[in-house]
Parts: structure tokens; sequence; C-alpha cells
């Protein structure tokens, strides 16, 4: 196996580790898996939102809304978007937990937990963003991505993220996985 390929968690449809496997022999529309989504709001209250580069395999150009990525073998769900939010923007900062909500599309099944976080340059620092992942960042006001007058293209699984956060469908729960 490639040095750099990912271990990713395997989970059942009811979010219990069931195994693992490398990314590249995934079936990302059957296997059911964990993803970390960190809303990152700026000092105006808008979200910091990733147009992803071209050649991601998962919607290549797209918009994310969040900051986030799949929860590797050994990793909660808080280690992994720590180590996201550090590799895709190049800062760390508290997280709060909003909850956990399903997804699913063309392409995915998802168990994804929701954190948001706060970033200020002044006091983060200026981002560094990941080459390979991360082509350019941009703000938006929650209300503008919902709404999408612009036509934008967001990734589906992040756009939900959002719509579960937005419309208070999530919250954490006791038992919630880390």
């Amino acid at each position: 196996m490639p040095e750099n390929d990912e271990v990713i968690i395997l989970v059942d449809k009811n979010n219990k580790i069931i195994g693992d496997v490398p990314r590249r022999l995934m079936n990302f529309g059957r296997d059911y898996h964990r993803v970390t989504y960190i809303l990152v709001f700026n000092p105006a209250g808008n979200l910091l939102i990733q147009k992803r580069t071209d050649d991601k395999a998962f919607c290549p150009s797209f918009y994310g809304v969040t900051t986030g990525g799949v929860v590797e073998k050994g990793e909660s769900y808080i280690d992994s978007a720590h180590r996201e939010l550090q590799e895709e923007l190049g800062f760390d900062a508290p997280l709060e937990s909003q909850g956990m909500f399903f997804t699913e599309g063309e392409g995915f099944k998802i168990w994804g937990k929701i954190f948001t976080c706060y970033y200020d340059a002044a006091i983060h620092g200026e981002l560094t963003l990941q080459p390979k992942e991360v082509a350019s960042v941009h703000e938006m006001s929650i209300e503008d991505i919902l709404s999408n007058t612009g036509n934008l293209p967001f990734t589906p699984d992040s756009l939900s993220a959002l719509q579960h956060y937005a419309n208070k469908l999530t919250q954490p729960q006791f038992d919630d996985p880390l």
C-alpha cells in the first residue's frame, strides 16, 4: 500500500465501526464512512468556503461549504477535525460540536459530525491553503449560500451539513461518537 494512502474507517448504517479500507479501494457509493464538517466563521459572521482544486476525485472545482474530510483509522471525529483544519487552512482553533447527521447521494453514504469554529487573521495569522486540495477561500453568509442566487456548485455533502446546522436539525448528544 502506498505510504500516503489514507486508511478510512468504515461504519454500518447505524454508525458503528465495522472495519477500515485504504482510500484507493473504497467504494464511496456503497461504503458508509465518517466525515468531519467544520463551519469556519470569520469576525463578520460569514463562513469561509473553499473552492476545491480541479483534480479532486469528488466534486472537482466545486465549493466546499465546510472544512473537513474523512475520519481515518485510529482517529476520533474531533482528532480528524483538528487535523483537517490544520491541513486545509493552516490553523487550529477550539471546535464546538453541533451534532451528528446522516447524508447520502450519488457517490457517498456519510455519517457526519458538524463542528463550528472562529477564524480571525489578527489572532490566527494568514491562512495557509493546502495546494493539492484548496484552490482558494472565499467568504459568504449562510443566507447567501442557502439561497445560492449565483448558482455556485456546492459539494452536496457539505451543503447538507450546513442545512442541518442552519435548520437546527442536529445538536450534540451525550452518546455521540467523539
